[in-house]
């Protein structure tokens, strides 16, 4: 830059050029150069043309050095991405590797745990069935049973969920009543509810449109939802089941008297493994996985669902689904339709 810089001060008639950072002697030498030299004679401006040749020539050469750099910079940056890029590609590929691992070890997995934990449980309800044995062991044999039928819901809920992450659940949809598949979730939960005295109830609203929905999966939409409210329900309390018309379709809500969750929990309730109650009110025992199953069956068919609860005051899950193509609008002239579980037993004649 110093030559190029001289040069162009030369041009422009300026007699003595510094440059920073100068020594002190040299400053001297100039200054006493130009005190004790006779007046300079008056130098004629550079023609114009000279000049903004001389200067178009330095920004030209500025101009290249600057291109020269960016091109560099350039070629260094798609190096680097192309880098990069190779990088995610293998990343992608193992990954995709993984998952493949993953679903085969869980289907692996689940297939050889069912069979023998469904021998110990049948093994299990068979001791219990055997009033020879004594107490201790019907308790022993009791125990056994739970274990094994948690283990097996476990497994097949872990099953359900990598399945469902894996986009291979096929819904096999047909029309129907949601609240005809209500009224059966509640007929096989009524052992349950019975045993901790706790009153079901079905509440079918005039106007319900059919679904287009798969049977088995919205069983078990409803087994899960229905079964949280019991479990953390307490004994002699309450569980209603509700299902009505909306003007897109039907809803379903499932509204208990139990111990309720905390505000701070209710975002991640539908996350996997996320368990505000490890037991229920009895002891009974959770795996994490339900309530996440739950929404994307429920995304799966179209639908959304949310939760309302209060400490101590219980929870309210609603969950809400599109009418089936065709369906006829809702009939406000229809009576309620009320069903209690458990039944009272039939008096004798």
């Amino acid at each position: 830059m110093e030559a190029e810089l001289r040069t162009l001060a030369q041009a422009c008639g300026v007699a003595h050029v510094l440059t920073k950072p100068a020594e002190p002697q040299q400053v001297l030498d100039v200054v006493q150069h130009v005190l004790g030299a006779p007046a300079p004679a008056v130098v004629a401006p550079p023609p114009a043309e000279a000049f903004a040749q001389e200067h178009q020539r330095v920004l030209l050469g500025k101009l290249a050095q600057k291109v020269d750099e960016l091109e560099q910079f350039n070629a260094e940056l798609e190096m680097r991405v192309s880098a990069r890029t190779a990088e995610l590609a293998e990343a992608n590929a193992r990954l995709s590797e993984l998952n493949l691992f993953k679903d085969n070890m869980l289907a692996l997995t689940s297939h050889d745990l069912r069979s023998p934990l469904g021998a110990i449980q049948n093994m299990a309800e068979l001791l219990i069935d055997d009033t020879e044995l004594p107490e201790e062991a019907r308790h022993f044999a009791q125990n056994i049973f739970n274990s094994s039928r948690h283990l097996i819901n476990l497994v097949s809920q872990m099953l359900d969920m990598a399945q469902l992450e894996a986009g291979k659940v096929k819904l096999e949809c047909v029309e129907m009543c949601i609240s005809d598949v209500a009224r059966w979730v509640l007929d096989s939960l009524e052992t349950t509810a019975r045993a901790k005295s706790i009153t079901t109830i079905l509440v079918a609203e005039p106007g319900e449109r059919p679904i287009l929905a798969d049977w088995m999966k919205m069983s078990q939409i409803l087994t899960n939802l229905v079964g949280n409210a019991l479990k953390f329900t307490p004994e002699h309390g309450r569980v209603v089941l509700t299902v009505g018309p909306t003007p897109e379709g039907v809803f379903v809500r499932v509204t208990d008297s139990g111990v309720g969750i905390a505000a701070k929990y209710l975002p991640y309730l539908f996350e996997r493994f996320r368990q505000v109650h490890t037991r229920g009110t009895n002891g009974e025992r959770g795996t994490g996985l339900g309530l996440a199953i739950v929404r994307q069956l429920v995304q799966l068919h179209g639908g959304t669902i949310d939760v309302a609860s209060e400490q101590q005051k219980g929870s309210v899950f609603t969950l809400y689904l599109p009418a089936a193509p065709g369906a006829s609008a809702p009939r406000a002239d229809e009576p309620h339709a009320i069903t209690v579980f458990p039944r009272p037993p039939a008096k004798s004649a």
